[in-house]
């Protein structure tokens, strides 16, 4: 019930999921336990094995919310800018909760939405390849969010878009025109 809740609030009302446990007839590598996720997300359709009936997109939802109920990892790949706020909503209340979310994401919407931004990034000398983490200031959080908005020229319409985002998440639970 609670993943039908919460896959509804991320553009799925009409989902059904249901987990299947079984046991094979002998235990190997990965134990004898087998757990098989059953899947429709229309109003008439069969469960199915989810591998074998859902999209990219219906995969990360259901992943996300099989997540946020444990543990969130990078979960945002392949779905539209709506879904990705609602995803993100759902990463805020992960966090209000107490849990610490860490999100390595190219969606601004989701990236907005953090308490602290750090860019990851690698540099090259001669001989090997650094990585690299960094906590971001306010303004460069703007600049990022820009990037991540526009292609290679910043444009201030992109920059004025990137501050609006972040001015949104503090009040995000609010209603939108209040």
């Amino acid at each position: 019930q609670e993943m039908a809740s919460r896959l509804a609030l991320l553009g799925m009302p009409n989902v059904r999921f249901r987990v299947e446990l079984g046991q094979r007839k002998e235990v190997g590598p990965s134990g004898q336990d087998t757990v098989t996720f059953l899947f429709s997300a229309n109003k008439n359709g069969q469960l199915q094995n989810i591998t074998s009936v859902a999209s990219g997109g219906e995969i990360a939802r259901v992943m996300l919310s099989v997540k946020a109920m444990i543990v969130c990892d990078e979960i945002d790949t392949g779905v539209p800018g709506e879904i990705a706020d609602r995803m993100a909503d759902s990463m805020h209340e992960m966090g209000a909760a107490n849990r610490q979310v860490i999100s390595i994401t190219h969606l601004p919407q989701i990236a907005a939405r953090g308490a602290a931004h750090y860019k990851v990034y690698k540099e090259d000398n001669d001989t090997e390849t650094n990585s690299h983490i960094r906590l971001l200031t306010a303004e460069e959080r703007v600049e990022d969010r820009a990037h991540m908005l526009s292609d290679a020229t910043l444009t201030g319409a992109a920059r004025n878009n990137a501050r609006a985002l972040l001015q949104l998440r503090p009040t995000k639970n609010k209603k939108k025109n209040g």
